[in-house]
C-alpha cells in the first residue's frame, strides 16, 4: 500500500484562495465586455444597461433593460443568435491563468 499525504499551510490556501478569486473576476470582466460588445446597438440602452454585480466572493453580469429578453431570443437582424449564448462560447474558448 502506498500513502501519500499532503498539507497546506495557511499561507498557501489563502494563496490560492486569493488566486481563484482573481481568475473568477477575470472572467467576469471579459463576460461584461464581451456581452456589451454583442448586445445589438440601436439607441445604446441595452448596451450600457450591463453590469457587473458583486454578491460577497460572487458576481454575477446583470442587463436591467426592460427588452433584453427579446434581444437575448434573436429579435435583433444584428444579433440574430442573441448575446449570452455566443458571449458564453467565446468566453470558455479563452485560456486563464
Amino acid at each position: 500500500m502506498l500513502r501519500i499525504s499532503i498539507r497546506a499551510d495557511n499561507r498557501a490556501m489563502r494563496g490560492l484562495e486569493r488566486e481563484k478569486g482573481r481568475i473568477i473576476s477575470k472572467i467576469a470582466d471579459d463576460t461584461l465586455v464581451v456581452a456589451r460588445q454583442k448586445t445589438p446597438i440601436d439607441e445604446g440602452r441595452a448596451r450600457a444597461g450591463w453590469r457587473r454585480e458583486n454578491r460577497g466572493k460572487d458576481f454575477s453580469i446583470a442587463n436591467r433593460v426592460p427588452y433584453i429578453d427579446l434581444l437575448e431570443r434573436g429579435r435583433s437582424k444584428q444579433a440574430p443568435k442573441g448575446i449570452l449564448g455566443p458571449t458564453l462560447r467565446e468566453i470558455s474558448r479563452r485560456r486563464y491563468k
